[in-house]
């Protein structure tokens, strides 16, 4: 038998708790058996009987969207620290003891929060202390794994973290999962493991930096569903905690399990159900939110709305098809638009294609441009960003557009480079006051950082010599614009004076 530390020690004794955890999964989880171990160990969650499945299936889109929140919540902040305040300089430059000091303070705090983000931790051995704390590579890798490509919007689904055993065990169950029980306990294995590494990781940089650890509540149940939640198996579980421990530290056991989680039940609010809404109930009993009649009296479920505006908008996204029905993990599995990330598909930049993976300062320039999507791009100095924009709907801006989307969906580097060369033609037309500081090194630089690019320079340098040996002296974005819309497109303008000329 396993037993797992508690979560209630996690900021009691933070360092016994790790050491504890740290033990289990070098003994028990570091083999290519541990995927079907904590499969097995959820499926017995979920088979109270059907109420227990029901409860699972009920609560999954909420915990599908909170973990997309928190990812979103993580690439945002993250995107601070990396550009703003030189994240992967300091990080490295801290010793191992600081490094281990805030990652267990950060660990310890998210899984003190809730028991299945506690037990969570069988499922991600990429959160042991030792490993983080050593080498500071491997943290910085994790959370650029565990980063979206663009934090713009909340995604429909999650940015799984891979990791050879999960994947290899993901791959292989397909017509294994037969049943609601075991696809619903291997997605709940998969949500909680992306959900603890991205809190854990966000928690562990606000430490490292200083700043307040962000706050988040767990949903909290209905009375009536908690009094039903009574495992049936708990009596054996208990005569196995007496086997293994001996009666007096099993009841000890027991007892700072129950104290834990009475004080994390007393902790927890209940929300509005729409996704749109981030209400909560009020901790002092003034207001109660109005709940789903349908669900509660044919299904025994809590669906909570704080207005009759967001229940109407709840019933058109997703409460519709599964409002006092039973449930099933195909029905509620489907993905479902965050309301807050409607976005116009013909202007924003798409997700990296053929396992491109956007560096953190490209995804930064992902994420401001798809938010404002009449730009074309952000050059920034000192702090500052300077927008560029080619004219809303001209050909010179389609044409930047198409390479644009090429470049930061593929990384192709002919089309960084083709860019760089003719932003830095651009600037070289533009008086100083238009130009804001903004030079031509300081644009090859950037993308060179965006796109990791080390020799952009020379590569921009080439462009420049082919436009040289170009009769009309078109940028080499430009080669397959023909002469008369040329000509019409630099009338009036000092187009033939303009060199890009790197120091």
């Amino acid at each position: 038998m396993v037993i797992l530390p508690l979560a209630l020690d996690a900021l009691r004794d933070p360092e016994k708790w790790d050491k504890e955890w740290d033990t289990i999964i070098e003994r028990q989880f570091l083999s290519s058996q541990a995927p079907d171990f904590c499969f097995e160990s959820m499926l017995t969650e979920h088979q109270y009987g059907p109420a227990g499945v029901d409860q699972a299936l009920a609560s999954y889109q909420g915990q599908l969207a909170s973990t997309c929140a928190v990812q979103r919540n993580l690439t945002e902040d993250a995107l601070g620290y990396f550009i703003s305040r030189n994240l992967e300089a300091k990080w490295m430059r801290a010793g191992g003891d600081v490094r281990g000091e805030h990652i267990l303070r950060g660990m310890a705090t998210v899984c003190n929060k809730a028991r299945n983000l506690n037990q969570a931790r069988c499922y991600t051995p990429e959160l042991r202390l030792a490993r983080l704390r050593l080498d500071g590579k491997v943290f910085l890798d994790l959370l650029k794994s565990a980063m979206l490509d663009d934090a713009s919007f909340i995604p429909a689904t999650p940015k799984y973290i891979s990791h050879r055993h999960w994947d290899r065990f993901e791959a292989a169950q397909g017509p294994r999962n037969d049943t609601d029980a075991k696809k619903m306990a291997l997605a709940e294995v998969l949500l909680l493991r992306t959900k603890l590494i991205c809190h854990v990781l966000q928690f562990t940089l606000r430490s490292f930096f200083g700043l307040e650890l962000p706050e988040f509540c767990v949903v909290k149940e209905h009375k009536s569903i908690q009094g039903r939640k009574t495992h049936p198996l708990a009596p054996l579980h208990e005569a196995n905690l007496e086997a293994a421990l001996g009666p007096e530290a099993a009841r000890a056991y027991m007892k700072g399990d129950k104290q834990g989680a009475k004080a994390r039940i007393s902790q927890r609010v209940a929300h509005c159900s729409y996704l749109g809404c981030h209400n909560s109930e009020p901790t002092d009993g003034s207001v109660k939110f109005s709940r789903c009649k349908q669900c509660f009296d044919l299904m025994q479920r809590q669906v909570l709305y704080c207005s009759g505006k967001c229940q109407k908008a709840d019933w058109k996204l997703r409460h519709k098809a599964v409002c006092g029905k039973p449930m099933d993990f195909d029905a509620v599995s489907v993905p479902v638009v965050h309301p807050t990330s409607v976005r116009d598909a013909d202007t924003r930049i798409g997700l990296p294609t053929n396992g491109f993976r956007r560096p953190p300062g490209l995804v930064l320039q992902v994420t401001q441009l798809n938010k404002s999507p009449t730009v074309d791009y952000y050059l920034y100095r000192d702090g500052n960003e300077q927008a560029l924009d080619f004219g809303q709907g001209t050909y010179e801006q389609d044409l930047f557009r198409a390479h644009r989307e090429e470049a930061m969906t593929s990384g192709n580097r002919g089309c960084v480079a083709l860019m760089a060369h003719y932003m830095c033609w651009m600037i070289a037309g533009e008086t100083p006051e238009r130009a804001q500081g903004i030079t031509q090194n300081m644009i090859v630089a950037q993308l060179a950082r965006e796109y990791d690019f080390p020799s952009l320079r020379g590569e921009v340098l080439r462009m420049q010599e082919i436009q040289n040996r170009d009769p009309l002296r078109r940028p080499p974005l430009h080669r397959d614009t023909s002469p008369y819309r040329w000509r019409r497109a630099i009338e009036g303008t000092n187009a033939f004076e303009r060199v890009v000329t790197l120091d």
